[in-house]
């Protein structure tokens, strides 16, 4: 199941981007209807998901992150403080408790 039902289904509404630069298209249009991001360490485009994460804390603190990858973990200090991190694939009890506790 993609992040995005699996949020929806959670009762949660989701915008989808397809990378990092239409994130923060959408982000910048309308950041205070945002309450939550979920991003890959690994987003296609020229800016990762760490960038992202790092940016929406700088720019909108109130939007709460959760950071996700199959590939690998996080560095110390790689992400912002009160950031989430789940390992692919995100089981959902595990995504609806870092939702509940993110947001």
């Amino acid at each position: 199941m993609e992040l995005g039902e699996l949020v929806r289904k959670c009762g949660f509404q989701a915008w989808e981007a397809a990378n990092t630069a239409e994130a923060l298209s959408m982000l910048d249009a309308a950041a205070d209807q945002f309450t939550g991001l979920i991003t890959d360490i690994n987003m296609p485009g020229t800016r990762s998901g760490v960038v992202l994460a790092n940016h929406v804390r700088c720019m909108w603190p109130h939007i709460a992150i959760i950071v996700v990858s199959a590939a690998r973990c996080p560095m110390q200090g790689e992400l912002p403080e009160h950031v989430s991190f789940l390992s692919k694939p995100v089981p959902p009890g595990k995504l609806v408790s870092a939702l509940q506790f993110s947001i």
